[in-house]
């Protein structure tokens, strides 16, 4: 019967044939990914709705489920939201959480507004978060992502070829702060950044909502690639001065070179010690 439950399980996660596979080749074969998260979801997802998400909200689920549960994550600021791919991964994966969503340049910012406007939850802000208001020249490159308040260093172009076909755009800046608190925003308790080395001037316009949050997490610099950027050591100094712990890196980004200029980090917050972030 053992033997008969592991067939069947290994026919619904779809591990069946590469385990076939394996006891008669010598050749060894591994699932893909995207069946490895199958597999976790299929274990460890309360029921069956996991099928119906997408491959980004599942890979979201599997990485940062036990943090959501441990901590009571309830509200969550994304800064540099974009056109809000990664806020609607996980609002999919974790549906019932309030979102303020920031995205500066006008353009991406009402694809937001569409992507968005049939989740109520979900508040998009046509703002950049800083130290101060101001009304700045944004650098905007083609490749939408890359954009940022600073201008590239020869390393980028370097690195990335694709980069460097860009144009100007005024964009607003505002404290999150001032934001949020006249928003009437409830406390937030994880912090996005996706802000390509505008990360410390975040941080300093942030503070008292800072003093809230459970995790943070931001991408880190290993190598500069904007002009003035913020610096993996800036980012991780001013947190752990707020009481958080840099506890997994994820996501590595590697240019031409190979070697690694970037990587996501999750802070939390030293009170709230963490599991690990998946079983895959």
């Amino acid at each position: 019967m053992r033997m008969a439950h592991r067939i069947l399980k290994s026919l619904h996660d779809g591990t069946f044939l590469f385990k076939l596979l394996n006891r008669i080749s010598r050749v060894r074969y591994v699932p893909s990914p995207e069946v490895q998260i199958d597999c976790f979801l299929a274990d460890h997802y309360p029921g069956d709705r996991w099928k119906l998400l997408s491959p980004t909200a599942r890979l979201v689920w599997v990485q940062f489920h036990a943090l959501f549960q441990k901590h009571g994550i309830r509200t969550i600021a994304y800064v540099g939201a974009n056109e809000g791919d990664g806020a609607l991964a996980f609002d999919d994966a974790f549906p019932g959480r309030v979102f303020y969503l920031f995205e500066p340049m006008p353009q991406t910012y009402r694809v937001l507004v569409q992507n968005t406007a049939t989740r109520p939850h979900m508040h998009p802000f046509n703002l950049a978060a800083g130290v101060r208001n101001a009304l700045l020249d944004m650098y905007v490159d083609r490749y939408a992502s890359a954009s940022s308040l600073l201008p590239y260093e020869p390393l980028a172009v370097q690195e990335f070829p694709f980069l460097g076909e860009q144009s100007m755009v005024k964009v607003q800046i505002r404290p999150l702060d001032d934001v949020l608190r006249e928003s009437g925003a409830p406390p937030i308790d994880l912090l996005l950044m996706d802000v390509q080395g505008y990360e410390d001037n975040v941080l300093r316009g942030a503070s008292q909502t800072v003093k809230t949050c459970k995790i943070v997490i931001s991408e880190l610099s290993l190598h500069a690639l904007y002009q003035g950027s913020a610096t993996f050591d800036s980012v991780s100094r001013f947190l752990e001065h707020e009481g958080f712990h840099l506890q997994y890196l994820m996501n590595p980004i590697e240019g031409t070179s190979r070697y690694i200029l970037q990587v996501d980090g999750v802070f939390i917050r030293e009170t709230a010690c963490a599991g690990p972030l998946s079983g895959i």
